[in-house]
């Protein structure tokens, strides 16, 4: 395993002088190195069969959220790019030209004919999911560039949008593979859940991160009326911490779902890819509880922490052991002993 780790070190050269050297298939390797070092690693956790999907699958979504990231992209145009993206990508294997806001996702963008050309190549169970979640995430993101996520529930509608669907889709390319079985795995909503749990801890931790960036995306409902401006969160801190609480345990509400879906998997290797994230995103929600330090910093779990996921979770037994250990160190701390209603349904599941 730790000889793994450093397989998946990112190269020091750029993707642009990598894609001088690679094919296009080593080169979406590279490239998800460096876009998402965490998912590079975790993607080996999988089959064979699927690791390409999920890479361009991965890659391609990656590639329409850069596109929405780009704040200096006319609004008009950006709309254009976005509705017309799994359209374009099924008919030919285009670049896009300084969009992106960092240096890693301009040069994705600048080669991104190479990922199309991977993607023209898959067997076309993978294609038709790729592009259905493609095309549904891309109006999604059109709509919340006009609208604002004001309630809970337009929270749980933009992050379904954003991850959600990444969810639905994976559960969708598992079950193309013919790899899993479980009639779960079709129930959209359970698979939702499993998006929305990941995508609000990074929400939650990325706070400071994005309000530097004038990026909002907790919702004015957990917020307003306790102070004028969000950045106030970070004068009045036990207010601050008060809506932080909320959210962390509004995201935590989401783990009895993610316990089902992981209990209904039966390859071992989808097994360990589905639920270390989740793991890894639960003990994130652990960290950021109380934590006056997410009103002014990212805030992150210890390597040693996500290395020992990676080397010892293999099975639902684990995994559950690990949330219910989590769970009951946050209820110690939640006077409103929601966290503890939350645990007594992860409890109900039995060992496998």
């Amino acid at each position: 395993m730790k000889k793994e780790f450093s397989h998946f070190k990112p190269s020091e050269k750029r993707l642009t002088e990598l894609s001088k050297e690679t094919d296009d298939l080593e080169f979406c390797y590279e490239a998800l190195k460096k876009v998402s070092r965490s998912f590079a690693v975790v993607i080996q956790q999988l089959p064979k069969e699927l690791q390409d999907p999920v890479c361009l699958f991965y890659l391609i979504l990656r590639g329409l959220d850069t596109v929405e990231d780009d704040m200096q992209i006319d609004q008009i145009e950006k709309e254009k790019l976005l509705t017309s993206f799994a359209e374009r990508m099924n008919k030919e294997a285009f670049t896009l030209k300084n969009i992106g806001d960092t240096q890693d996702y301009q040069d994705l963008m600048l080669h991104f004919d190479k990922v199309l050309r991977v993607y023209h190549g898959l067997a076309p169970q993978y294609k038709e999911v790729i592009t259905e979640i493609t095309d549904e995430m891309a109006h999604g993101m059109n709509k919340y560039a006009h609208e604002k996520v004001i309630s809970y529930a337009d929270w749980d509608d933009y992050c379904y949008y954003v991850a959600g669907l990444v969810g639905i889709g994976l559960s969708k390319l598992f079950l193309a593979s013919d790899l899993e079985k479980s009639e779960k795995l079709a129930d959209k909503a359970l698979s939702n859940e499993m998006g929305l749990f990941l995508q609000k801890t990074n929400i939650i931790r990325d706070f400071a991160e994005d309000l530097e960036q004038d990026r909002v995306f907790w919702p004015e409902e957990a917020w307003k009326g306790r102070v004028e401006k969000l950045e106030d969160l970070q004068k009045n801190e036990q207010t601050g911490l008060n809506v932080l609480n909320e959210m962390v345990i509004n995201a935590l509400n989401h783990v009895p779902a993610c316990m089902d879906y992981l209990e209904s998997l039966e390859d071992k290797m989808v097994f360990r890819f589905c639920a270390i994230p989740q793991l890894m995103a639960i003990a994130t929600l652990a960290e950021l509880y109380n934590n006056e330090n997410v009103l002014h910093k990212n805030v992150k779990i210890r390597k040693g922490r996500t290395a020992r996921y990676f080397m010892s979770i293999n099975t639902f037994e684990q995994t559950k052991t690990e949330f219910v250990k989590i769970l009951q160190s946050l209820s110690k701390q939640d006077p409103s002993q929601k966290v503890n209603n939350i645990l007594t349904k992860v409890n109900a599941y039995e060992n496998v």
